[in-house]
């Protein structure tokens, strides 16, 4: 039995809406829980009055967590995101012998990280903060689809300060962690993953920087010393020009990349996926993924909002804890 927790993400955003929509299109369990603010769930179906939407909090209610029905209280989206994971850090009654927790998985909807900080969030965005909980200091942001799979060496770094930043380790464990993901995850028996470089042409053998031969180079021989120690059969092959490589990978010829910074990984990314990408978080004790956008305050409320990337969220979800229950049968 595969459990989810689902959070609400920004109360002001799309995040109630696409609970709405993903409940009527019945991708929800009666074992799942979903942490929301009942009242603005109700508020929203009635404004809406479609039959979806109706249909939806129908078959949300029974999910939902007591903690968003507080008298006079509006659920925040900080408060949500903290209840959601000491829900799925909680022991469980179910627990194997050996103490391996057979944890919920969770979607989050989107956060406004500027109102969450304001709420208590003292981290760039999910990702640090669910490292943090986990107390992990391994991890990594996925970004996936259908026909690209990319990992940030850096994440939330202003441009100016990536260079500096970055360091073999980090792309030594950004690479590892889609390694295992691909095999672990995605079923990729052996798995062959692309290092990008961090300048244009990958450096062009230091004329257009040298960080690809002080830093990436000596990362990918780290790599391949440990994916041959470990046993993990994986390959590792750059520094490659990202203005290339993500062809190579949507034919067919890698099957997951390591970008450098945010924007090399996600600008390609989000071309390819806009709608149906899925934010994975790497590295921690249980399955984290997210739809791959924003808040889109912009059409909160109007029941026009695209929930295909909630639902692949769901399903991916799903689909990855699956797995790693298989794996856990099979140890």
């Amino acid at each position: 039995m595969i459990r989810l927790v689902i959070t609400q993400g920004d109360p002001a955003g799309i995040g109630p809406e696409l609970l709405l929509r993903t409940a009527d299109a019945g991708l929800l369990r009666e074992h799942d829980t979903v942490v929301a603010c009942h009242a603005q769930l109700r508020e929203l179906a009635a404004a809406l009055g479609t039959s979806w939407a109706r249909t939806g909090l129908a078959r949300l209610e029974p999910l939902l967590d007591p903690l968003g029905s507080r008298p006079g209280a509006r659920l925040g989206q900080f408060a949500a995101l903290e209840r959601g994971v000491d829900l799925v850090l909680a022991k469980s009654d179910d627990d194997d012998d050996g103490g391996r927790a057979r944890r919920p998985a969770l979607v989050t909807a989107p956060i406004d990280k500027a109102i969450a900080s304001t709420e208590g969030l003292r981290h760039p965005g999910h990702t640090e903060y669910l490292a943090e909980r986990a107390g992990t200091g391994e991890f990594a942001m996925l970004m996936a689809g259908s026909t690209i799979k990319v990992v940030l060496a850096t994440i939330h770094l202003p441009l100016r300060d990536v260079a500096a930043r970055l360091d073999a380790a980090a792309v030594i464990r950004a690479a590892s962690l889609l390694a295992r993901a691909l095999t672990q995850d995605f079923a990729v028996a052996q798995p062959r993953v692309g290092v990008l470089g961090l300048n244009p042409h990958a450096g062009e053998r230091g004329l257009l920087g040298d960080e690809e031969q002080r830093v990436i180079t000596p990362a990918i021989e780290a790599l391949r010393e440990w994916a041959s120690g470990a046993g993990i059969p994986a390959s590792f092959v750059g520094p490659l020009p990202a203005d290339t490589a993500f062809h190579q990978h949507q034919v067919g010829q890698l099957d997951g990349l390591v970008a450098m910074y945010h924007d090399q990984g996600l600008g390609p990314f989000k071309l390819a996926h806009f709608h149906d990408g899925v934010n994975v978080t790497l590295g921690l004790p249980f399955v984290r993924t997210s739809p791959d956008h924003g808040t889109a305050k912009d059409i909160a409320g109007r029941g026009v909002a695209n929930f295909t990337s909630m639902a692949a969220a769901i399903e991916l979800a799903r689909a990855m804890a699956s797995g790693r229950e298989g794996s856990r049968a099979g140890s």
